[in-house]
This record gives C-alpha cells, structure tokens and sequence, in this order.
C-alpha cells in the first residue's frame, strides 16, 4: 500500500467512526474497530519516510557518530599517545604545517597525541574559553551532550551546540563574505552559506586565532579561511566534510576526515541538561584531579 493510499484508507476509517457519532453509536465497539482498522494498516517503511524527506532541509537536533574526534586523521590518542591512530578515525595522516604551523603546534603542548606532555595543561577549552568554529562541530564531550540542532530560517540558518550552549549564525541572504580587513576576529567567525544542488555549502572567516582546530591542539590564525560542506544522506543521516586554508599555519589547504551525524528524533526542541562551564568550578576540578590547567 502507497504512502498515499495508506492515508486514504485511514482517513476512510476516521470519517467511518465521525459517521457513528453522529449517529449515537459511539460506544466501545464503535471506537474498537476502528482501532482495529487503524492497527491494520501497514505502517510507512523507510523507503517511504526517505521519500518524503526534503535534502534541503538540516532542521532538528544531530547526534556524532563517534565518540573521539578531531579536525581530521591525526597521530595520537588519548589512550595511546605514541603515534597510534585515533580509535573510529581510520589512517593516521599528518597535517600539511608550515614552519610557523609546526612551532605552535609543538609549543600548545596539548593533553592527547603524539605529542603529549601534561594532562590538558594548556587547553584553551579547558579554561573555560570557547572552543570556536570547527571545534564546535567535533569536540569530545560526555554523551548525551554531543548535540547541536540546526534551525532554518528564511535568511539564517542558526546552529546551537549543546554543550556551554554556543550557537552561530549562516547567513543565507545572498550576501558574500567581506573583505578580511573589514573582519574583526570572533570565536565562530563570520559565516555565509548557498546551496550547490542539495549540498550546503558554508564558508567562514574572521576567527580569532585564540581557538585550537582540536584537542590535539593543531592551530590556526586570523587569516584563517574554512568551508564546511554538509550533505543529508538520508532522512535520518547528515555529512559533514571541511576544509582548511591558511598560509600561515598550512603550506596547503587540509581536508577533514567525513564526519557522520544522525538526527535524534527523540530530542527534538528539547535539551537534557544546561551545562555551562564556570571558571571556578573547573579550577576546584582541576585542582582536584592535578590535571595542572591555570586561568589567569
């Protein structure tokens, strides 16, 4: 039975029992059989729910795929910080540095990878700093809080991450982006998006240089330029690839590895918990467990 002729036949089966109410007859078996009726029909597969998904449309809350991630296939974990690949990454590969790339990821000293020294000793995002655009869209965090919801508007499209409750505004005006001197730098840049066929396509600049690509602390600088191209595979599954120019940090642009999310249809306008991080609580944390952060 067609998606069509499945409404058909229910809407057949609801005018039916409107017909016995009209007429006195709107006892229990009146309402049994046309629960039967309705229990009868065959519910819609997933072809059928594929069908009738529009690909242009990014609404409702996406869920990671995956519970370790970064910016691309880099060396090191967190379990393994001698150059093993990270786990659900695939291949390790190493990003394009120039000289100036190279200096500052060594001197980030991040708390995972290869290159590891202290626990977090100097992660920005674990002084309470925002974690800025692209690390919005793929840091660690504890399950469930490893949503964002998307929310389309005429001119907008608007995405709130759950976790510290940030959000970013693509605009979806027609406009391009300005000119990098008319830019001031902001932790999740200045975004503008336009579709190519059902593929959005957002490109970002003005970032401020403060932020890490990842926890593994890969760097970028002002001049920063990202695109991130978001496909829906299917009703229930949204791609998401980037790429990265910035010639003072990479001698080429680097590609991100594929990153998967899926629609919780659970969570739909609805957040579990408000987590917020409060420079206080996360210093008595980190003294608490000697993991060595400072604010200052």
């Amino acid at each position: 039975m067609s998606r069509h002729a499945r409404f058909a036949a229910a809407g057949d089966v609801i005018q039916a029992f409107r017909h016995s109410v009209a007429r006195g007859k709107s006892g229990w078996p009146a309402r049994l059989v046309a629960g039967a009726l309705l229990a009868s029909l065959p519910p819609l597969s997933a072809q059928q729910i594929d069908e009738a998904f529009d690909p242009r449309d990014f609404t409702g809350n996406w869920d990671r795929e995956t519970a370790i991630v970064t910016y691309s296939n880099v060396p090191g974990s967190f379990r393994d910080p001698v150059n093993r690949q990270m786990p659900d990454q695939g291949p390790t590969a190493e990003p394009p540095f120039t000289e100036e790339g190279r200096r500052q990821y060594l001197d980030n000293m991040p708390g995972y990878g290869a290159n590891r020294r202290e626990f977090e000793r100097n992660d920005p995002f674990g002084r309470c700093e925002p974690a800025g655009i692209p690390r919005n869209l793929t840091v660690e965090i504890i399950e469930p809080h490893d949503t964002f919801e998307i929310v389309q508007t005429g001119d907008r499209i608007i995405q709130f991450f759950e976790y510290r409750h940030d959000w970013r505004e693509i605009w979806m005006d027609g406009r391009e982006l300005p000119a990098f001197e008319d830019t001031w730098p902001t932790w999740n840049g200045f975004s503008v998006g336009h579709f190519e066929g059902d593929t959005l396509v957002v490109e970002t600049i003005g970032f401020d240089a403060r932020t890490w690509l990842d926890k593994y602390g890969h760097p970028h600088s002002e001049e920063m330029r990202l695109e991130e191209r978001y496909r829906r595979l299917d009703a229930d599954t949204l791609e998401l690839t980037m790429t990265i120019w910035d010639p003072v940090m990479y001698s080429e642009p680097w590609n991100s590895d594929t990153k998967i999310y899926s629609l919780n249809r659970d969570r739909h306008h609805q957040w579990d918990e408000q987590i917020y991080c409060v420079p206080a609580e996360e210093f008595s944390l980190q003294e608490l467990f000697g993991t060595g952060n400072t604010i200052d």
